[in-house]
Order: C-alpha cells, then structure tokens, then sequence
C-alpha cells in the first residue's frame, strides 16, 4: 500500500459545486460512475516529481510549481482523503501551469535528477537509488504535462487527490 495521486479534470462549475459541497467530491471521487471524468493517476511518482520541478519533496511547497502537484486551494479543509484534503487549481491557474511545464524537456528532468539529495529529502517514496527511478518518473511527468495541455485547452480546473 501507499500513498497515489490523482488529478480530475472538472469545469469552473464542478469546482463551484465541490466548495459548495465537499460530500459532492468525496461522492464523485469514489463513484465509479464517473468513466467519462478526463483524470490521471501518477501512481507515487507524485513526490519526485514535484522534486524535479522544485528541488525539494512536498513538505516544502513555496516554489511557484509546487501547485503542479499539490494545488492551489483546499476544497475543504476539514476532509482528509488520507495525505490531506483534495485541492484544486483554477482554469486560469492550469493555464499558467502549463505554460510553465509544457517547455520542460526529458534533458532538463534528468538534469534535476538528483538520487542522492532525494533520499536525504526523503522524497516518496524513497526508491530513488533504482536503476529505473529515473525513467519511472519521466514516464508520469510526460503524462502530466499532457493532461495539463488539454485541461488548458479545454478551460479547465483540476481537483488534486494525493491518498
């Protein structure tokens, strides 16, 4: 067992809905009526990706792309999905995101790449000394960068779940 993430793709109106109603996210997130919901599990790569993106693990979460991985604002405090509330980033916010990460090629990931200062951060989850860990995060951040471009094109927010 460990800890996933996982991003949704909503509109502006769903977003509403969720600040209105948090029992409507933790409803629709354990629905498994909701296959058409364009979202993305990055699995446990989530910490190291954000490590790339920031140089350090989640804990430390000022660095303008922190929110790439952690959000921008709590739905609802009080509800915990098991590493802290859902959040969400707003449709202009997931512009600006992916404008940001779109220009972020495989070379300068493997540049940030950094095991040793990884498992000194203690970056989940702590695999960092494999052969593959690079490759397993490149493989997810590809995804990510993706599912970021067609929320901007789209006029999207995300909902971020890390559980």
């Amino acid at each position: 067992m460990g800890m996933y993430c996982t991003l949704r793709r909503v509109s502006m109106e769903k977003i509403a809905a969720y600040l209105n109603s948090s029992q409507l996210l933790e409803d629709d997130f354990y629905s498994n009526e909701l296959t058409e919901v364009p979202q993305l599990d990055i699995d446990k790569a989530w910490d190291g990706i954000h490590f790339l993106l920031t140089g350090n693990s989640i804990s430390k979460h000022e660095h303008p792309l922190s929110a790439v991985i952690t959000g921008m604002l709590d739905i609802d405090e009080n509800q915990d999905f098991g590493y802290g509330p859902a959040r969400y980033i707003d449709s202009q916010a997931v512009k600006s995101l992916n404008e940001k990460i779109k220009f972020i090629d495989l070379e300068m990931l493997l540049l940030s790449f950094n095991p040793h200062k990884m498992a000194e951060l203690n970056v989940y989850p702590e695999i960092w000394e494999d052969a593959h860990a690079f490759e397993y995060l490149r493989e997810y951040f590809v995804k990510l960068q993706s599912f970021y471009q067609h929320a901007a094109w789209a006029n999207e927010g995300i909902v971020i779940i890390i559980n």
